[in-house]
């Protein structure tokens, strides 16, 4: 998914809710020439500014993603076939694979995240929380003064409002399930 049809999707929500561009720039503490930005896609958002808008708009974040209404009551993804999408680290090298996009009203959005060798260290804090569990590589995480490092099935919850940091160990890719959780 571009981010076109994020932006257009962002436009139909707010409309859809009878706001303004002001109204849900000022909640979400953007001005209003960068949310027309996003709408129009303009521009390619962090998911932390994404998050802002969803909670100014008070819709889940998966909504923003969505290609078409339907009633599902499950998403099968198989392998491979992911949504790639723009996250924060999309700027660094990272790749994120959307693993349930057209399931609607979610409160878990889980992606497949792959860093690269000669990928950036990544610098995040954003509402919510986070669960990662490694499947292939190993990568160091930092997080509220700690640092640690991850290998394959090591697994990790936190409060993403917390500044975390992560970056790959090693020379080969590391991939691991990452699920941002509305709090």
């Amino acid at each position: 998914m571009n981010e076109q049809e994020i932006g257009k999707n962002i436009r139909a929500l707010r409309l859809a809710s009878e706001a303004t561009l002001d109204e849900v720039a000022s909640r979400a503490g953007l001005t209003k020439g960068a949310l027309s930005k996003i709408e129009t896609g303009q521009t390619s958002s962090p998911i932390s500014t994404l998050l802002a808008v969803s909670s100014a708009l008070g819709v889940h974040l998966s909504e923003f993603f969505r290609e078409r209404e339907r009633s599902v009551d499950y998403v099968l993804t198989r392998k491979g076939k992911g949504r790639h999408v723009v996250c924060d680290g999309t700027q660094l090298g990272y790749s994120y694979e959307a693993l349930a996009v057209d399931f609607p009203g979610k409160p878990v959005e889980p992606f497949l995240l792959t860093i690269s060798p000669g990928d950036a260290e990544g610098k995040f804090q954003h509402k919510g929380h986070e669960f990662i569990h490694l499947l292939a590589g190993r990568i160091a995480f930092s997080l509220a003064g700690a640092e640690f490092v991850m290998g394959v099935g090591d697994s990790l919850y936190f409060d993403s409002s917390i500044p975390h940091s992560l970056k790959l160990m090693g020379k080969t890719q590391a991939r691991f399930l990452c699920c941002f959780i509305e709090a």
